[in-house]
């Protein structure tokens, strides 16, 4: 094949105006009916839910079969996958797929951007199911495209679900969270103050970003004695294991949603350390940083909301913040990055189980497992519970892993390699105003739901609520903009 194989656009019997393909026999091949396009378009919809809410279609040719799509499921939104942009540009003589590029429920894309377009457009919250149809003259020729295509299609579907996933477990945490943290965020640290403090350390020391895995144990003394060569960002998880052992941190990173994650807090806060939170973590941690005097910074790693009270005023409220999969060592690493360290390095981030242990000594679990111990029920045994939850992978005589574990091995490695996206950059820094936010979020929030039918989907507002419906549960944009409203008018 080569970079598009469609030969000529010819008129059918009824004037319609439909592409002709050549074949890997090299004749020139019809992809709609010589008679009637329209007609044959409509037995193509015939079998299609009208309640279906996103299609990918893989085959654009004349357009008609779309056309019929979205006149029997007004409301869908259609990503349409065409053999290349050649092909697409050759075929907008079509006034049918002129049309099509017109309409807002209609994305067109290449094989090369399939994946990108569908996870940008895809939104299992509000749309639920993905329905994939095929125009079959195209798939007989495109066979490979159209293999391709699925494949492309079954890997971002999978990406989605897991995120999706987490979504529908934290979608409501998260939104609290956030509003709960944002009603914090003016008493709390600006980055670029932050910054400026920190900058001349970054070419003095090298980050060490402690994550809290078993290897941490072996590595105190030499932290202890090698001090002044770091600049220290643990994990929550890390950071009360380094306070036992009378290491101070220069910052601690959370990003933990969980009530849970206050206990990493309940040692002595040190007024040096800067305490960076995500606007989704649990507000409980942070306000108990508050409260003892700590310095606290907040960040976002990428929920709308979080994104959309940063730059609603058209700066940067908040640093951004990487998470990767979502682990808090990639957030820790990220945070080292934007700060301005070139030289990183990790400790305890084993991604695995060692010696029959999930942490480092010293964590508020270890503390945890230890005092609700039983002669009958030993920490041991709670050790083996959280270890075995899931299916593991003898890695060696002591390391065993887990799929999710190598899955946040292999994220902060990609991390590591790839150049953070710094399109922000230029973005000046400012002060977060809870007064200005929840003016601004409320009108807009009323404006994208100007009423249940009436909905601005495209507008990146309605973005923010996403999470939250997935919690809710299809067809619940409605419920989530007046539990999202009455939730930021009373912050």
């Amino acid at each position: 094949m080569g970079d598009y194989s469609y030969s000529q656009i010819i008129e059918a019997k009824d004037k319609s105006l439909i592409p002709l393909c050549k074949n890997q026999s090299g004749q020139e091949v019809s992809l709609h009916s010589k008679y009637n396009p329209t007609r044959e378009a409509q037995g193509f919809a015939a079998n299609v839910g009208s309640d279906c809410l996103f299609f990918v279609i893989l085959g654009l040719a004349g357009g008609y079969h779309i056309q019929e799509v979205l006149a029997k499921c007004p409301r869908a939104k259609i990503l349409v996958l065409e053999i290349s942009q050649n092909a697409i540009d050759f075929l907008s003589a079509i006034p049918c797929v002129k049309n099509l590029q017109g309409d807002s429920r209609v994305t067109l894309t290449s094989l090369e951007n399939l994946e990108e377009k569908l996870l940008a457009k895809y939104k299992p919250a509000l749309h639920g199911n993905l329905t994939i149809l095929s125009l079959r003259q195209w798939e007989n020729i495109f066979q490979n495209e159209a293999e391709d295509a699925r494949n492309k299609i079954t890997k971002a579907i999978k990406l989605l679900a897991s995120d999706f996933s987490v979504q529908s477990h934290f979608g409501k945490i998260w939104q609290k969270n956030i509003l709960s943290n944002l009603s914090l965020a003016e008493k709390t640290s600006s980055f670029n103050d932050v910054k400026k403090s920190i900058l001349p350390l970054t070419e003095q020391k090298t980050a060490a970003i402690i994550a809290a895995g078993p290897s941490l144990n072996e590595k105190i003394s030499f932290l202890r004695e090698n001090r002044e060569k770091y600049f220290i960002i643990a994990t929550d998880t890390a950071f009360s294991s380094l306070s036992k052992h009378k290491i101070e941190s220069d910052a601690v990173v959370s990003i933990d949603g969980q009530m849970v994650s206050h206990q990493h807090y309940m040692e002595k806060i040190s007024k040096k350390a800067l305490f960076v939170f995500d606007l989704c973590a649990n507000s409980s941690a942070a306000r108990k940083v508050i409260e003892k005097s700590g310095k606290v910074l907040f960040a976002e790693t990428g929920h709308p909301l979080a994104q959309y009270a940063s730059m609603f005023e058209g700066r940067r409220n908040f640093v951004h913040i990487n998470s990767g999969s979502g682990t808090v060592t990639i957030a820790a690493a990220s945070l080292a990055k934007s700060l301005g360290f070139s030289q990183i390095e990790f400790f305890g981030a084993d991604f695995a189980y060692i010696d029959g242990k999930p942490y480092a000594g010293g964590t508020y679990l270890e503390s945890q497992f230890y005092s609700k111990a039983t002669r009958m029920s030993p920490a041991e045994q709670a050790y083996s519970s959280l270890m075995y939850r899931t299916p593991v992978v003898k890695i060696s005589e002591n390391k065993i892993t887990s799929e999710i574990l190598e899955a946040y091995k292999n994220s902060l490695a990609d991390f590591m390699t790839k150049k953070e996206d710094d399109s922000n950059e230029k973005i000046p820094y400012g002060r977060f105003s809870l007064k200005n936010f929840k003016s601004q979020y409320c009108k807009d929030l009323r404006n994208t739901f100007r009423s249940e039918d009436d909905i601005d989907e495209d507008s990146f507002t309605f973005t923010t609520l996403l999470p939250l419906m997935a919690k809710l549960g299809k067809d619940s944009a409605f419920l989530a903009y007046l539990k999202i409203l009455r939730y930021t008018e009373r912050i």
